[in-house]
């Protein structure tokens, strides 16, 4: 029994560790075989010619990743996985060619049920305006004979209501001449607000506009206060040694990362040709001075006589996803960093 159990121990130990040495070498495999990317690009002058021909090409793992975009002329993108194509663009031509006929099929169909459509409309549109001139005929019979009732009722109401607003009128006469009466007796004074409750609420008016007014202006000091204290906080932080050293640090990661990613090849054809040849010459000279930096990579060839702008360009190189998680860990696990970090944000140390 013993034996059995060590057996089947013995087995889950080879199963995982065959697991983690595939995840072992998957990740070195991810950590340290470059991408290589290729780039073509042309420019021609001549009829009918696009403006610039490009051509881009990615691999990844001996070609296990393939991608490749062509652009202007016909247009192309692929990514190929295991030799097998997941997206293309444009679509395989047999696919179009069948959508086109369906298409057709379709707008036929669509067609002759939309004259169908059309016909059963206006048959019934015709029925529906014989309906409606039949109806309209005895609604305006019908709508004559309540109005000739109307009118008999609404001259009873108008002599009702001409009596009532007589009397409203009498009654409201009535009223104001008592109240000439009672203003004309002698001892009756009309009800005045007192001039001193005005002036006070003016004064409080007036006080509280200024506190509002005061209160803005402390609030703005207050503000200016703290932004120039945190001018001087991060000038500080910024002429101290810990983000010189940090400053240092990030700049070298950055520089050794554009080396790393910097194509290996690059070699460029250019023929050039200005209006004037004074100006076709001053470019031949600004070419002389940046050959000592760019050397046999470039070749210019000057054409005097006419306007001109071609050339080829091609650029080969590699990129590595270790050196970018290098630099990464480098700069996260540097002590200037990080207590730099802390200072930005006003924490304790």
């Amino acid at each position: 029994m013993l034996h059995i159990v060590l057996l089947i121990l013995k087995i889950i130990g080879i199963i995982l560790g065959a697991l983690l040495a595939v995840l072992l070498i998957g990740l070195c495999i991810a950590l340290f075989v470059p991408v290589r990317y290729q780039i073509e690009a042309g420019r021609t002058e001549a009829e009918g010619a696009p403006p610039i021909e490009a051509s881009v090409k990615i691999t990844w793992l001996l070609h296990l990743i393939n991608i490749r975009i062509r652009y202007p002329a016909d247009v192309y993108l692929r990514v190929r996985i295991f030799l097998f194509t997941i997206f293309r663009l444009p679509q395989e031509r047999k696919k179009e060619r069948g959508r086109k006929v369906s298409g057709k099929k379709k707008n036929d169909k669509e067609e002759a049920a939309g004259k169908r459509n059309r016909n059963d409309a206006e048959n019934e549109h015709g029925r529906s305006q014989e309906v409606e001139s039949g109806r309209n005929a005895e609604s305006s019979q019908s709508v004559e004979g309540g109005r000739n009732a109307e009118s008999s009722q609404s001259l009873e109401d108008v002599g009702k209501a001409a009596s009532v607003r007589s009397e409203a009128q009498k009654s409201t006469a009535a009223e104001s001449i008592q109240k000439l009466e009672s203003v004309q007796e002698p001892g009756h004074e009309k009800q005045k607000i007192p001039f001193l409750k005005k002036l006070k609420k003016k004064l409080v008016q007036i006080r509280r506009i200024f506190q509002k007014i005061w209160y803005t202006l402390t609030g703005i000091c207050d503000k200016i206060k703290t932004i120039w204290e945190n001018i001087e906080y991060y000038t500080d932080i910024l002429r101290s040694d810990t983000f010189k050293q940090a400053f240092s640090l990030c700049k070298d990661e950055l520089f050794s990362i554009f080396s790393y990613i910097r194509p290996r090849k690059f070699q460029a054809d250019l023929t050039v040709g200005m209006d004037d040849p004074a100006a076709t010459g001053k470019i031949l000279s600004y070419y002389g001075m940046l050959y000592p930096f760019i050397g046999s990579c470039v070749n210019v060839i000057p054409d005097f006589e006419r306007k001109r702008m071609e050339g080829t360009v091609f650029i080969k190189g590699k990129i590595r996803l270790f050196n970018f998680i290098k630099a990464a860990l480098r700069i996260y696990f540097n002590k200037d960093i990080r207590k730099l970090l802390k200072l930005f944000k006003k924490e304790d140390l």
